[in-house]
């Protein structure tokens, strides 16, 4: 337990001060409609950048695939309970309808969830053959000046020493 005697509490305390000033600094200028819907995005930014750190421990197959696992699960929109049409993440209406034991509910809550993560996978699918092109592409125009080179060099030592 000594280690708990000597935490600094005064440099927390500082820190979380400085943080606080610095989020009240961010937050002034949006209106009280808007702040909830700006946290949840700056909140689900910082899981997702987070994620990047523990993203190193999976292997790389995963890797992309856990991302956009977390990425759908935070983004999906989903409705408010009670049916007041507003728009709120789809885990919330997942969560209440498991919570009211409403299965059914939760399947179709779990919808957009789905929906949001196969659109994520195409992309990046679009995205890894679009990289593929672009380094095959570099490494084609590598070889070929590789190859000019090589040739420049033959033609050089040829006029160099000529044959009779």
């Amino acid at each position: 337990m000594n280690w708990l005697k000597d935490l600094p509490l005064e440099k927390i305390s500082e820190s979380l001060a400085q943080f606080f000033v610095w989020w009240a600094q961010i937050t002034e200028g949006i209106p009280a409609a808007q702040l909830p819907l700006t946290v949840y995005v700056i909140g689900c930014v910082l899981v997702l950048l987070l994620w990047l750190l523990v993203m190193r421990l999976i292997p790389r197959p995963f890797k992309g695939i856990s991302w956009v696992m977390v990425a759908s699960i935070l983004f999906a929109p989903g409705q408010a309970a009670g049916g007041t049409g507003e728009v709120a993440p789809a885990m919330l209406g997942v969560f209440h309808s498991i919570l009211m034991k409403d299965f059914a509910g939760a399947v179709v809550a779990f919808l957009p969830i789905l929906a949001v993560f196969a659109a994520l996978l195409v992309v990046g699918a679009i995205w890894q053959m679009l990289r593929s092109v672009i380094a095959g592409d570099a490494e084609k125009q590598a070889e070929t000046a590789r190859i000019q080179e090589q040739k420049r060099q033959m033609a050089q030592m040829n006029a160099q020493n000529p044959q009779p």
